[in-house]
């Protein structure tokens, strides 16, 4: 986008900028600790989470992709033995919840088995089977997820799918909570940034 997408302010109009808002709705869901990876801008972005109880983490190798920033996070969670899951989120979707984290939560720690990992999907999504983020991964991933290159796989298409080639071997043992596409919204580019300033549209029942 031309920008640091972190220092964007939020579509909401509240003053707030994404990676504020992105933090606070990590804190309000209740997680600890919350690591924040920084990348491009990072200095320009330290200063957004001042008095904000999470712990930032520089990755020098940003330019590799998300998945070398998801590595980041992973190694520095790690040495906390008493950590059993992840919730890896990004800081461009503006309309997460903490009430959608702690379904993902929920369906991670509740019974009757502990799944390898748990993704949100919207209808559409699951009816084509794909998922979005955030996605709350278990402990015992995380040795894959540090195993895998960091450089673009050409069995991706040149895409950076972060875990994504993690989660597709643990396909059947990952558990798919619903979410609807305003939560799930993510802004990429322009369009998407402007048509998260519109209000929701109401749907009216006949």
């Amino acid at each position: 986008m031309r920008r640091v997408k972190a220092l964007l302010p939020h579509p909401d109009g509240s003053g707030r900028t994404l990676i504020g808002a992105a933090a606070e709705t990590l804190l309000a869901a209740g997680l600890s600790p919350v690591i924040v990876v920084l990348g491009h801008g990072r200095r320009e972005i330290a200063p957004e989470l001042r008095g904000l109880a999470v712990r930032a983490v520089p990755n020098p190798a940003y330019q590799r992709g998300m998945l070398s920033s998801l590595q980041v996070g992973i190694r520095a969670l790690a040495p906390e033995r008493h950590i059993f899951w992840a919730v890896v989120a990004p800081l461009d979707q503006p309309f997460l919840s903490a009430g959608l984290i702690g379904r993902l939560v929920a369906a991670a720690t509740g019974p009757p088995r502990p799944p390898a990992a748990v993704v949100p999907a919207t209808p559409a999504m699951e009816r084509t089977g794909t998922w979005g983020l955030p996605v709350v991964l278990r402990r015992r991933l995380f040795p894959e997820v540090l195993e895998l290159s960091a450089t673009r796989a050409a069995e991706d298409g040149g895409r950076d799918r972060g875990a994504g080639r993690v989660l597709a071997r643990h396909r059947p043992d990952v558990a798919v909570v619903p979410a609807s596409e305003r939560e799930l919204l993510d802004l990429d580019d322009w369009e998407s940034y402007e048509r998260a300033r519109q209000p929701p549209r109401a749907v009216a029942g006949g």
